[in-house]
């Protein structure tokens, strides 16, 4: 019999400025709010400062084994076998442009399954998994931690990021690559703004402004469009969220 999920260490990753102090401890405060789980919050940055004191800071990983900064890719140590000496615990990564609007006990859902991922969209094409949020238990799937840094090149070459930034590595791209049979979290509990929140503008709504679907616990921001553009009003082609300013907030 399989033991349930009791503890879970929540990960994310900030680095740059695309993301600032605020938005983790916003995510902080989500995960408080709609969590009802023991959970601890890690966040892997290049500056600490600003970040609320209950979330346990960690140094960006070494990426010295490569020439160039490889982006996006740097989250796929999560994969490394004893990651933030934690083997054998239950992991939830996430990115900071996520927006939880209500429970998310179905992440602890299925613990006999070493590893979930968000479904990706529903397009051709596209990756079988969406990155933004994964569950692992961490040391059950090195090798796709392993394989990366024996030959980052050939990542490069095989998994380049769509927008074909130079060097940069599409992290689900590889992990689609890696993994032969993925498992998905519940459908419709995660969803994307952009496709399903009626976010354009051509989309004809009733209610004026971008909604998440029923059902829907995680709205994740993936793309350009971040939830600070659209909490207050419209952004170009965007609607106005209002759901935004209500949940994504300390």
């Amino acid at each position: 019999m399989i033991d349930p999920i009791t503890t879970l260490h929540v990960t994310c990753f900030k680095w740059g400025d695309l993301y600032t102090a605020g938005d983790v401890n916003r995510l902080h405060a989500m995960f408080a709010r709609h969590l009802r789980l023991p959970h601890t919050l890690h966040c892997l940055t290049d500056d600490a400062s600003g970040l609320h004191p209950d979330i346990v800071v960690h140094p960006l990983p070494d990426l010295s084994f490569c020439d160039w900064d490889i982006g996006n890719a740097r989250k796929l140590v999560v994969f490394a076998r004893d990651f933030l000496g934690l083997e054998g615990q239950h992991l939830l990564q996430v990115d900071v442009d996520m927006v939880l609007i209500g429970d998310v006990s179905f992440l602890i859902d299925r613990p006999e399954k070493d590893f979930l991922i968000a479904r990706g969209k529903r397009q051709s094409g596209n990756t079988r998994g969406h990155s933004a949020i994964l569950r692992l238990k961490i040391g059950s799937m090195t090798a796709v931690w392993d394989d990366f840094v024996r030959d980052p090149a050939a990542a490069v070459q095989t998994c380049q990021h769509h927008r074909g930034l130079p060097g940069h590595v599409s992290d689900q791209r590889w992990l689609d690559r890696c993994i032969a049979e993925m498992h998905f979290f519940e459908d419709d509990r995660i969803v994307y703004f952009r496709q399903d929140c009626g976010a354009h503008a051509d989309v004809e709504l009733p209610e004026g402004h971008a909604i998440p679907p029923d059902g829907a616990r995680i709205i994740s921001f993936a793309g350009r469009i971040k939830p600070q553009h659209v909490m207050h009003g419209p952004s170009g082609q965007w609607r106005h969220a209002p759901f935004v300013a209500q949940n994504w907030r300390e």
